[in-house]
């Protein structure tokens, strides 16, 4: 039998319990007391469903906007049909009330999306330094998504069900959480492709056929609702808000700042053609690592975890409120960091915390990128010699 924990360890673990848990609360609060964005356009995109209309006629949505908010702002609606489907029941109730719900929801989905990475992960151990390590997950990745009330951490919590499915086998359930990850293809569809190859190569058909029957019904019923959906990407100037800051269909008010490979290089004054030739670089490096990791991972969080860093390192589209699922790399990579690489794993896992205390805007956060990349090679590096190491001993 184990020994029982002696009692300061157990009032440790309490401690950086309530810690965690209480830091969530408190900065769910203020970010729905002081901050908030985007789920303004959410609710309008499903309150223009509701009246008949199409959510991609950003005339619709910014009408419906002025009307609830005093403001139309820049919200229009690029997600899936059938994402609005999901703030249908809120859009009934007002509109503060409704934020709240979106703003408890997240919260738990965040915390209990860590607890199931735990268990999918089985690392750390369950006490002080998960609760700690959790803790200092939510300040860095989550707290920004809850200040723009955006969808990352929605897209996270279905990385971890997923990874949980794949490891039970329910090929079924993992094959619906492929299809529903979609929401979000800029940071998405990479890694739902590459899992895609990934079970096809160990002769699983079931979950990517369910993902693809699930896509066909979706957008079966969403034509069904509204016939039209996609007649307004033919308009012109319908993609303007995902590169511009818009005041309504026809303003523009600012040039977006995004978390990208581009935007990094322009905060470190590297300029076209330079930027140009080192991205290209980056892309060809990520095609590499990218099949590498679908035809020789062994375990499926590996394989998540290296599709997630190649889909951030690469994608052309991504803000740092999409950042939570980058969580599970950070995990997978600081976990395999052996007792002679821990001190080095510990201070890439401290610079890639940091970074939100000392970014000048969103584009700097593409710095934890950089250090997850890190972070990455040089578990992997040090778990090689490991094992190399009990070759040659044995």
């Amino acid at each position: 039998m184990n020994a029982e924990k002696p009692r300061w360890i157990n009032r440790l673990d309490f401690a950086m319990l309530t810690m965690w848990l209480m830091l969530s609360v408190i900065l769910a609060v203020i970010s729905f007391a002081l901050f908030g964005q985007d789920f303004r356009g959410y609710y309008a995109a499903a309150r223009v469903l509701l009246a008949g209309g199409n959510p991609y006629d950003y005339h619709l949505v910014a009408q419906v906007l002025l009307d609830v908010t005093g403001e139309m702002g820049n919200n229009p609606y690029y997600y899936p049909p059938w994402f609005s489907w999901l703030f249908i029941p809120v859009a009934l109730l007002p509109f503060q009330i409704a934020r709240a719900i979106w703003m408890m929801l997240n919260v738990i989905l965040w915390n209990l999306g860590l607890l199931r990475l735990g268990e999918a992960m089985s690392w750390p151990a369950p006490g002080w330094r998960r609760y700690a390590l959790f803790a200092l997950a939510t300040f860095s990745f989550a707290w920004i998504t809850w200040r723009y009330e955006q969808a990352g951490i929605l897209v996270f919590f279905m990385f971890v069900e997923l990874i949980l499915s794949i490891h039970s086998q329910k090929w079924i359930r993992a094959g619906i959480w492929m299809a529903l990850l979609l929401v979000k293809p800029n940071i998405t569809l990479i890694v739902v492709t590459g899992i895609s190859l990934w079970l096809l190569r160990k002769a699983q058909w079931r979950p990517v056929l369910v993902m693809l029957l699930t896509l066909v019904v979706l957008l079966s019923i969403s034509t069904a609702i509204t016939p039209n959906w996609f007649q307004p990407f033919t308009q012109e100037g319908f993609g303007r808000g995902l590169t511009v800051a818009l005041d309504g269909p026809d303003e523009v008010v600012a040039i977006r700042i995004n978390t990208t490979f581009l935007d990094w290089l322009r905060t470190l004054g590297i300029e076209p053609p330079w930027n140009r030739l080192l991205y290209g670089i980056a892309i060809c490096i990520g095609i590499i690592v990218y099949f590498w990791s679908v035809y020789r991972s062994s375990s499926f969080v590996e394989l998540t975890s290296v599709l997630l860093l190649v889909s951030y390192a690469i994608t052309p589209y991504v803000l740092q409120y999409d950042y939570p699922p980058l969580v599970i790399t950070l995990f997978w990579a600081f976990s395999r960091c052996t007792s002679k690489s821990f001190t080095v794993g510990l201070a890439l896992v401290g610079f890639v915390f940091s970074v939100i205390f000392w970014q000048h805007n969103i584009s700097w956060a593409y710095w934890m990128v950089v250090g997850l990349v890190a972070l990455a090679v040089w578990s992997v590096a040090q778990m090689k010699n490991y094992s190399e190491g009990i070759t040659n001993s044995s």
